[in-house]
């Protein structure tokens, strides 16, 4: 088994019990199977030889122990996709987790959505792992000691008829090991790339039709499908192979098992014929489950290599051990750039140079600059999607590092030009920033951003339905319900970032009317581009070539 897997096992013993329960109701289920199965045939095989009907007694036992397979191989069943999804849900939050906290990825940049995508449909992968193998392969060797101990009990030389198509079985996965890796490896890449790009087309459907470029999409999706089509059967075709070789294998074994009872009728019991059969048959069984594991490892260990890159990703922020508190808001002295050097790439130029700033509480500050200078990086940094490679960004005389993340989201809140809304109401748009808000702590900071006003267009006011992605509201009221969602929270310091860039003059009046109730404790910083935007501000300070150049 690969390193990758291997990594992922461990989590098994975070439900040790589930775990102990899965390998004992297999191998109850495993051994039930096989001693129903030998006690039947063998008498069967009596009946025939002698012409009686079996003891009560043993019927009894025999029907008994068919219940119990039953009710074992449900229990199995049951508890083994119990354990697999406790873990796969584990895997799930860690590798949420680790992306949270990872990205965006300035030096290795990605889609977030296609890394996701991947990683979690990798994880769902894992079902076959966690569900079908830890604990049927502890199982196996007790089933394969259990037909061999039975072999011998009919004749030693039963294991020759079963033991050189077990070894064949085994070795079969083996042989094709490197084109399944390979294969499983084109498999996954093949999925994960077309997953991402159906994504990428579906979001982007308005633009791609209004540029005329929607064939030519579906073209490369066709070749997408056509690629992950031509691997799955590439897989479809090894692994019909190896199934073939395999029920050869089954067939052979009984046919040897025959052959063992024939040449050796004076020493075995003519009614353990049947028996000796079914126990060469029986001895694959473990094999065959094991075989199913190498199987698919191609797959398995593509997906698990994808999963660990992810566990192992570097943070884009390290959290800090021993986080300080804010100090009051009566003290607040505000944000502060000093000196900050950054950049996106080790081998590229920064994009900010020493640039120096302060945002007081109650004060409006103007970012403004030609493209490319900076300034949604001010913001980035403001807000700890990364660190500065030199210099420090500090909040009322604490470093933006020594502050734990929660006390950072509630003291610094950034609306962005596209404002992200998820489908349900204004309401829950705008609570999102509070969970905990009370309904008029809502209503107030919708007031305060023009929701409720006529003029807004939002006749069913916090009722109104949002649709995905914020569809069915126009970029004006996206951003009243942006601006309404960090009032919620009441930051010490608020970001606009283009936020009213594209509104129409009255829609961007309304914002600064909201900004301007937002309180005198509150230190706003604008980045734009508008003069009356400008103009409503305390001061300008322009970028130029990530340098500060007026203030």
């Amino acid at each position: 088994m690969s390193g990758s897997l291997r990594r992922l096992l461990p989590v098994i013993a975070e439900q040790r019990a589930i775990f102990a329960w899965t390998v004992v109701s297999n191998a109850a289920a495993q051994l039930g199977t096989l001693a129903t199965t030998v006690l039947g045939t063998w008498l069967a095989g009596r009946a025939a030889a002698t012409g009686s009907a079996p003891p009560v007694i043993v019927a009894t036992v025999l029907c008994g122990l068919a219940v119990v397979t039953a009710a074992m191989t449900w229990r199995e069943s049951w508890v083994s996709h119990d354990l697999a999804y406790r873990l796969i849900g584990t895997l799930r939050a860690r590798v949420f987790d680790r992306l949270r906290v990872s990205l965006p990825d300035r030096r290795r940049p990605r889609r977030s959505g296609d890394l996701a995508s991947v990683a979690f449909a990798d994880i769902d992968r894992l079902e076959w792992l966690y569900a079908h193998t830890a604990a049927q392969a502890l199982t196996s060797a007790v089933m394969i000691a259990a037909t061999a101990t039975l072999s011998l009990l009919v004749t030693p030389w039963l294991l020759l008829a079963w033991i050189p198509f077990v070894v064949v079985t085994a070795a079969l996965p083996w042989v094709s090991g490197r084109a399944g890796a390979r294969q499983g490896a084109e498999l996954t890449e093949a999925a994960a790339t077309l997953n991402a790009e159906l994504v990428d087309t579906v979001r982007g459907l308005g633009e791609l039709s209004r540029a005329g470029a929607l064939h030519r999409r579906t073209a490369a999706l066709e070749k997408r499908t056509s690629a992950l089509t031509s691997a799955q059967a590439k897989i479809g075709s090894r692994v019909g192979l190896e199934r073939a070789a395999m029920d050869a294998a089954l067939a052979l074994s009984a046919i040897g098992a025959l052959a063992v009872c024939a040449t050796h009728l004076d020493t075995i019991d003519r009614a353990l014929a049947p028996v000796a059969m079914v126990l060469a048959i029986a001895a694959l069984g473990p094999i065959a489950q094991i075989s199913d594991l190498l199987r698919n490892v191609g797959t398995l260990r593509a997906a698990g290599t994808r999963i660990t890159a992810v566990l192992d990703r570097t943070p884009a922020v390290h959290e800090a051990r021993m986080p300080r508190p804010l100090r009051s808001r009566d003290r607040a002295t505000g944000l502060v750039f000093d000196r900050v050097t950054f950049g996106y790439r080790d081998d590229g130029p920064p994009v900010l140079r020493a640039v120096s700033f302060t945002v007081h509480p109650g004060e409006r500050v103007a970012l403004t600059g030609p493209s490319g200078a900076g300034k949604t990086t001010c913001a980035l940094l403001a807000t700890r999607m990364w660190d500065p490679d030199a210099g420090t960004i500090t909040l009322d005389g604490v470093d933006l590092a020594e502050l734990a993340d929660d006390d950072l989201r509630r003291a610094i809140s950034s609306v962005p030009q596209e404002p992200g809304l998820l489908t349900g109401t204004i309401a829950t748009n705008i609570r999102l920033g509070n969970p905990e808000a009370e309904d008029t702590e809502v209503e107030e900071a919708a007031r305060r951003a023009g929701i409720l006003d006529p003029g807004a267009g939002l006749p069913a006011g916090l009722a109104t339905v949002v649709g995905e992605t914020g569809d069915g509201l126009s970029g004006g009221q996206r951003a009243r319900v942006a601006v309404a969602r960090a009032l919620l929270v009441n930051p010490r310091i608020l970001i606009l970032d283009e936020a009213t860039a594209n509104l129409d003059p009255e829609a961007d009046e309304a914002i600064a009317a909201a900004l301007a109730s937002a309180g005198n404790d509150i230190g706003v910083l604008v980045i734009a581009h508008r003069p009356a935007t400008l103009a409503r501000c305390d001061r300008v300070i322009e970028l130029r070539e990530g340098r500060c150049v007026g203030s």
